[in-house]
This record gives C-alpha cells, sequence and structure tokens, in this order.
C-alpha cells in the first residue's frame, strides 16, 4: 500500500475507485484517507479543474473528489486497481487549494 495507489471500491458503484492520499511514512496505521473516484460522465456540472484532476483508469476518465475525502479502515480498501504517483504535483496541488485555498 503506497500513496497514490488506486483502490477498487466494489461495494459503491457510484465510486468504482478510491485514491489512497496518505503518506508512506503513515503506512502503518489502521486507517487510510482516500478520495473518491466518479466518472466524469456521472458528475452533475463541470469538475472543479484544480479540484477535481481527470484521470483515466481502464480506459474510463473519471474525476477525483477531494472535496469527499474520507478516512476509511484498511480492510475496507478493495484490490489494488493502479498508481497516479506521476500525477503527484496535481493531485497535492487539489489538496493544496482544498487545505489553504492556494
Amino acid at each position: 500500500m503506497a500513496q497514490f495507489d488506486l483502490f477498487r471500491h466494489a461495494r459503491n458503484k457510484r465510486y468504482p475507485f478510491l485514491l489512497d492520499l496518505q503518506a508512506d511514512l503513515l503506512r502503518d496505521l489502521a486507517t487510510r484517507v482516500v478520495a473518491p473516484l466518479t466518472t466524469v460522465k456521472r458528475l452533475r456540472g463541470k469538475p472543479i479543474g484544480r479540484l477535481n484532476p481527470i484521470v483515466e483508469v481502464e480506459g474510463t476518465e473519471y474525476a477525483v473528489l477531494f472535496q469527499e475525502l474520507a478516512a476509511l479502515p484498511v480492510t475496507a480498501l478493495g484490490a489494488t486497481a493502479g498508481n497516479l504517483r506521476t500525477r503527484r504535483a496535481e493531485l497535492i496541488a487539489a489538496l493544496d487549494l482544498l487545505f489553504t485555498g492556494i
């Protein structure tokens, strides 16, 4: 389990993937801070550019919903479905916007 790993969220069709945002330094905690992903088609309205980066997973475009962060038990995470570490700068920028407004 690493920062920016994607996990399947099999129990929730609206949010089929969860993005692990927690620093690797804290990997031994029993919970992980995650942001859900939903298909761009499911969004009502236009995603907020910096707050909701668009990523492609398995050929489908998803918006990362940073405004819907949650802490979940590690045991609630499904199978690993990839990693978005190549988008690190963009993902950190979304967190900065959410928490600091810049």
